[in-house]
């Protein structure tokens, strides 16, 4: 949830790239709009996690659960420092601060760093034991190694699904579907049967092709008919980031459900699947219906609550 979440979020480049490719739209407009989505979008996710509990909610008392709490958050400190010591430098010793913009290449000098005190300072014991994995190499210079083959395979997949999105636009583009909708003028009924096809069809979008792909690709074709329709064009780039989100935790890809699968292990997910044998529907998929349940409700409200604003105006 939390991957989907913070698409809205600065220093997200989606919104950067949104906004180089629209000029109806800036950054600062969107994020701020974009933190009152995320607010939104989480509280929702409270709320449903608070109707949907398997067992009564019981919190530790303070004096029970403030020790543990400090002590798990010991751990976390250098990698806090490490990250504002990085930021700290660049603010003032180069008067770069962190933001949109600096980000791209601010981020990845803040990991090195956080490399760095793992490899050096931090005992070596303590990394192997945390990462059971035999690639995983134990000095800096082969992390570095390692790390920097792993990105070149994956950002050569990245560049060819965005060529093949630029190549998806094109093709509609000439097709001239896109054009024949925008010359026609309000094709559709109303601004609400306008706005829940363009709902359903960035959805579709979220569920089969990348992030920076769709974007590209809605920036030259959907986007346009939107205007057309007479949709705000701030409106419509939130509503494309939510319903992407939704799309990311959607199959058949399910993006944000495999780099989970990743990042946990397989182990711990057939243990998960183990504990809920035998359960409710509700109880067997919890981690897909619960984060589809939130941000289905989020995008209706983001899609069709300005308008039913505007019109009780």
């Amino acid at each position: 949830m939390s991957g989907s979440l913070g698409v809205v979020l600065r220093p997200c480049l989606l919104v950067l790239l949104i906004a180089v490719l629209n000029k109806e739209v800036t950054t600062d407009v969107m994020y701020e709009w974009g933190s009152k989505i995320f607010l939104l979008t989480a509280s929702l996710f409270f709320l449903v996690s608070l109707v949907a509990k398997q067992s009564p909610l019981r919190v530790a008392p303070i004096a029970e659960a403030l020790q543990p709490s400090l002590q798990a958050f010991v751990p976390l400190l250098p990698y806090m420092l490490v990250f504002a010591g990085v930021a700290l430098v660049y603010a003032f010793g180069l008067n770069a601060h962190l933001d949109e913009h600096s980000a791209p290449y601010l981020l990845p000098v803040i990991l090195l760093g956080m490399l760095a005190y793992e490899r050096w300072v931090k005992r070596p014991v303590e990394v192997t034991d945390d990462y059971h994995d035999s690639e995983r190499a134990a000095t800096l210079e082969g992390s570095v190694r390692s790390a920097t083959t792993n990105a070149t395979v994956h950002i050569g997949a990245l560049t060819m699904l965005m060529a093949l999105g630029l190549t998806s636009g094109g093709v509609i583009e000439d097709s001239g579907i896109i054009q024949s909708v925008t010359d026609q003028g309000n094709i559709f009924e109303s601004i609400w049967t306008a706005m829940l096809a363009l709902v359903i069809l960035l959805v579709i979008l979220g569920m089969i092709m990348d992030p920076f792909g769709a974007i590209i690709l809605v920036s030259g074709t959907v986007a346009q008919a939107a205007y057309q329709q007479g949709i705000d064009p701030l409106h419509f780039w939130m509503i494309v980031l939510v319903a992407f989100e939704l799309g990311y935790l959607s199959p058949p890809v399910a993006l944000n459900h495999l780099l989970t699968r990743q990042i946990v292990g397989e182990e711990e997910i057939e243990k998960a699947i183990e504990e809920s044998r035998g359960g409710s529907f509700w109880v067997r998929y919890e981690r897909y219906v619960l984060p589809l349940t939130v941000m289905s409700i989020s995008l209706i409200i983001v899609a069709f609550g300005p308008l039913v604003y505007t019109r009780l105006l």
